[in-house]
């Protein structure tokens, strides 16, 4: 497949400011619907740095993008090195049919693709210390969506994480990401233009019955062993998913809480589910530690104890 073989988009990219227009009106690039649903995730981060480390990305990206079409290395010695980590990762991948192809909706969103392989394989560079792999599992699957939106006769058969971190941050790597539905994609993308609610399009996301790679960055060498590390692995990923819906559910019970005080309604039900409102009361408890510290003698007389069976906790870093 050669580049002038896919569908060009009528959308215009203006690289220094990096903006998308189409007949004067703009549209937004994936990144902001991305941070969007994930707002945490460069917390606490100061700005300088963001825009440190995004000036070096930009210079990788267009490092490997003129080795792939010219096959010319970089002067820069660190450029260089990491264009030969570019090229000894991705040597078992397709070969490069273009780079930063643009894919549009033609009317909300655009964005350039790092990578399209010569099979509609598509890949994205990163150069980040850390890999939040689910970012780039959503960005990379709504990238999949456009692509055969603008080229309807391909189909994407894979998607690919290309890690170029610097060398105190791990080690340079590939990693094929299962892809979100293009359903759940779009769902996502159009909660995000009407400037709905975040946790519905979260949710969908969660829900979508897809492995989902909440972290892809190399463990680095610890006490876990071996044999148990898909498990402690899945582990996270549960706790992680527990955590989201904890906060929905906290969400909606407030929401329907509300509701049911608005219309003075104290029970509904259905065949699949039974919402009670419970009045307000005042719960009494003793403080043990107080009683404990101020009469010893009544906290042994009714103290009770209970044998607690073997058990493990665990926090997620």
């Amino acid at each position: 497949m050669e580049k002038k073989s896919l569908i060009s988009s009528p959308v215009v990219f203006n690289e220094e400011h990096h903006t998308y227009t189409l007949n004067g009106h703009s549209l937004s690039g994936v990144t902001p619907i991305i941070a969007w649903l994930f707002p945490d995730t460069y917390k606490g981060i100061p700005q300088s740095v963001l825009s440190q480390a995004a000036a070096y990305g930009t210079e990788v990206h267009r490092a490997c993008e003129v080795y792939d079409s010219l096959d010319i290395l970089p002067e820069d010695d660190c450029l260089k090195e990491v264009v030969y980590q570019y090229a000894s990762v991705t040597k078992t991948l397709p070969e490069v049919a273009c780079s930063e192809y643009l894919v549009s909706d033609e009317y909300r969103i655009a964005s350039c693709i790092d990578k399209v392989f010569v099979n509609d394989a598509l890949a994205d560079i990163k150069t980040t210390s850390k890999v939040h792999g689910l970012l780039v599992q959503l960005q990379l699957s709504i990238y999949a969506w456009l692509y055969e939106k603008q080229n309807p006769e391909r189909k994407v058969p894979a998607l690919y994480l290309i890690w170029l971190p610097k060398p105190q941050y791990g080690v340079p790597a590939v990693k094929q990401l299962e892809r979100i539905p293009a359903s759940i994609c779009e769902y996502i993308v159009e909660v995000w233009a009407a400037d709905g609610d975040r946790l519905s399009a979260m949710a969908a996301l969660t829900g979508c019955g897809v492995a989902l790679e909440y972290d892809n960055t190399p463990r680095k060498v610890g006490e876990i062993p071996e044999n148990v590390q898909a498990l402690v692995d899945e582990l996270i990923v549960v706790k992680k998913q527990l955590d989201y819906f904890a906060e929905r559910e906290k969400e909606i019970k407030n929401d329907l809480l509300v509701t049911m005080s608005n219309l003075n309604e104290d029970k509904w039900a259905d065949d699949l589910i039974q919402i009670t409102k419970k009045a307000a009361y005042l719960r009494e408890s003793i403080d043990t530690k107080a009683l404990k510290a101020d009469n010893p003698e009544i906290y042994a007389k009714y103290k009770k104890e209970t044998k607690v069976s073997e058990s493990l906790t665990y926090k997620v870093l």
